[in-house]
């Protein structure tokens, strides 16, 4: 039998075109593989930026970090046995309940944040060591958002006792030292005579050998503050009083003959266990900060974690020698220290000695006189 040709003209024409939409696919399979490009540039291009405005904001106070007296203290610009900088910053959170004071450790602190606490009616303290190892550090308490941001602001050690479920594995994905004490126990000890909330306790020492142990303790590069023995001209402000909660309200009254400013909590003076003495600091530091709502519950009456923001720019008020000076704070990453900046934007510098820094949410009444 003769083939049609019509049929064979039919099958070359179906060929002709099936060959046609298979060189077709084969041109278009290659456009997902070029897609990525463009969405993997954006991914670089905050780099730059970020770069830049390190540059530009950052400059005027790093200059200082390279010709720094290896002897003194970044934080406080006093001096200190130069081996005592060649290590990590320990950020211990202190309790503030009314029942556990007075605590222990808060003097020798080179700096002291304070902070709001879930449910708005107690503050709790982180207190920062690096120049000093005191002999007794606590009440020990759980760790917040807050320290995160402080840890990593500070690289230093985190020293507290837990934490929340969400806010223990946010601290889990940190590549700061996290010294738990639910994992690290060997530094802590009990002092059960002041009840559940009050008797957990450690010492530098014990902190200090214990990161030796694990080969955590190291060296840290940290910017620091400018400091200055020069009174400034400012505003005057003998006392200033922060409204925290009612428990933990809070005044600074500038004592003229120590040219520090003592602290009192409740109307009561605040004082150090230790030694007896009314707590006290050469620099208070009001920062206003955004608090921010979550939905991480921290205790059985449901109140939930509050998300201070320590990024970006906002305002503050420097306290030294009976004066008050206002511009603003600024930090442009988790890892950098925040600056203190007046008006023009030039650094505040601080009164060499220990500073308290509060943070409050941005338009809380703060009054001084």
């Amino acid at each position: 039998m003769r083939p049609n040709r019509f049929l064979m003209l039919l099958c070359a024409g179906c060929l002709l075109a099936l060959l046609g939409l298979l060189a077709a696919s084969c041109g278009r399979s290659a456009v997902p593989t070029t897609t990525p490009t463009p969405t993997r540039t954006p991914t670089r291009i905050p780099s730059p930026t970020r770069v830049l405005t390190a540059t530009a904001t950052g400059t005027p106070t790093r200059t200082p970090t390279a010709t720094r007296n290896p002897s003194v203290n970044p934080l406080t610009g006093l001096a200190v046995p130069p081996a005592n900088l060649q290590r990590l910053p320990i950020l211990a959170r202190i309790g503030n309940d009314p029942q556990i004071r007075p605590q222990a450790g808060l003097a020798q602190a080179d700096i002291v944040y304070e902070d709001i606490m879930d449910g708005w009616w107690v503050t709790r303290l982180t207190a920062i060591y690096l120049g000093t190892d005191p002999e007794t550090i606590g009440p020990i308490r759980s760790a917040r958002l807050v320290n995160i941001e402080l840890a990593n602001q500070y690289q230093g050690a985190l020293v507290h006792s837990g934490a929340s479920d969400r806010v223990r594995w946010l601290i889990s994905q940190e590549d700061f030292v996290n010294l738990d004490e639910f994992f690290h126990p060997q530094p802590y000890y009990y002092i059960n005579s002041l009840g559940w909330m009050g008797r957990l306790h450690t010492t530098g020492k014990a902190i200090r050998e214990y990161l030796s142990a694990k080969g955590w303790e190291r060296p840290v590069q940290l910017r620091g503050f400018c400091f200055s023995q020069e009174v400034p001209a400012g505003e005057m402000a003998k006392e200033v009083s922060i409204p925290y909660p009612a428990t933990s309200a809070v005044t600074f009254q500038y004592d003229e003959s120590s040219g520090r400013y003592l602290r009192w909590v409740q109307g009561a003076p605040h004082l150090d266990r230790e030694s007896g003495k009314q707590l006290s600091a050469s620099n208070v530091i009001v920062q206003f900060v955004p608090h921010e709502k979550t939905d991480i519950v921290e205790d059985t009456n449901g109140a939930t974690s509050i998300r201070i923001v320590m990024t970006g720019r906002g305002e503050a008020w420097l306290f030294r020698d009976g004066v008050v000076l206002k511009g603003f704070w600024e930090r442009n990453g988790k890892k950098e220290m925040t600056r203190f900046l007046d008006s023009s934007g030039r650094e505040l510098c601080l009164k060499p000695g220990q500073t308290w820094v509060e943070l409050v949410p941005p338009g809380y009444e703060i009054a001084y006189k």
